[in-house]
């Protein structure tokens, strides 16, 4: 990797590159041809960007930014769009502008292939399969069960569970960290709002599994006094956001894999999927749409039109859960 010392100068932030000024500097820079239109957009990608670090990972400095965290950040472009919250466009735009930005400064490290998380322009959902493996999921599991044993540090327990509660209920990261126990009901209903999209509650209907991980959830904040939920009393939610990606960072680094938190919930909705239908999602299976009805009403033995009923409301079912409540947002999770 090489860097000209000056522009790494300039990109590391002398000054903070969520203000305007600061960005807009940078971005007269980069953009050579002086095109007013395409400084604005560039100065408003860089602010997004230094915004997003500081909040999510606490980095003033953009210099420090990797790989691991600009997937992040690409994830949550990608989850702007699922909740409606911002168009394919702007977010392709924003993708293009810090490209460019990275193209100057020498960090094709950084780039971000709006391909590769199904955000680019043109077909709106590609197919990509971005679940985690049960393999890799039980190595990184093992892992996080190693280093407490280890360690003795409950951080690396409380941690695998967090990534239990993703994989099993569909939780997003936030949701999974702020989760107490308290959410299950005796009649198995399981409430979540803690860490949702606008604090909006959504309802499942726990399975076993889930249960008995509810159970030992509860068993082990008693045990070693967590008095709020599964972060450590003396942390807030940024430096236990921080201690989680680096220490999948590290997994990552050990085990040449690519663990991802967001991805637990693409395992959950391909799995749901499955037991609903009987069978595996487009993006498993790789079916064309008429292919996969075809494959639903053969596997189970129901007739064409049965087979879309069962593809639509097995697909509704999972949006509610994911906290979505748009159906086109399950293409994301499971193709189509």
């Amino acid at each position: 990797m090489h860097y000209a010392t000056e522009s790494k100068k300039e990109f590391c932030g002398r000054e903070n590159l969520s203000r305007k000024a600061a960005s807009f500097n940078l971005a007269k820079e980069v953009v050579e041809s002086g095109n007013q239109e395409s400084i604005k957009k560039t100065a408003m990608a860089v602010r997004q960007l230094a915004n997003f670090a500081d909040e999510s990972f606490n980095l003033k400095n953009l210099v420090k930014l990797d790989a691991e965290n600009m997937t992040d950040f690409a994830e949550y472009l990608a989850e702007r769009i699922e909740n409606g919250e911002i168009s394919r466009g702007h977010v392709t735009n924003i993708i293009s502008s810090l490209n460019r930005v990275f193209n100057y400064y020498y960090r094709d490290d950084l780039k971000i292939s709006a391909k590769n998380f199904g955000i680019n322009r043109g077909e709106r959902f590609n197919n990509i399969d971005k679940s985690i493996p049960n393999d890799v999921h039980d190595k990184f599991s093992n892992f996080l069960t190693e280093k407490y044993i280890e360690k003795g540090d409950i951080r690396y327990e409380a941690l695998r569970l967090q990534i239990e509660l993703q994989r099993e209920a569909g939780l997003r990261f936030k949701e999974s960290a702020l989760f107490n126990g308290h959410e299950l009901h005796r009649d198995g209903r399981l409430d979540v709002d803690k860490g949702t999209k606008g604090g909006q509650l959504r309802t499942l209907q726990a399975t076993d599994s889930v249960k008995e991980l509810v159970k030992y959830v509860k068993d082990f904040r008693k045990e070693y006094g967590l008095s709020k939920s599964l972060i450590p009393n003396n942390y807030d939610f940024k430096q236990w956001r921080d201690f989680a990606y680096n220490t999948a960072k590290t997994f990552n680094n050990e085990s040449n894999e690519s663990y991802n938190f967001h991805a637990n919930r693409h395992s959950y909705a391909q799995q749901k999927y499955q037991s609903l239908t009987n069978t595996l999602p487009p993006v498993k299976s790789g079916y064309t749409k008429e292919e996969q009805i075809k494959y639903i009403a053969e596997k189970n033995n129901i007739s064409i039109e049965q087979a879309k009923e069962l593809d639509y409301n097995s697909r509704m079912q999972i949006s509610e859960e994911l906290g979505h409540h748009r159906i086109d947002i399950t293409n994301y999770y499971l193709g189509k």
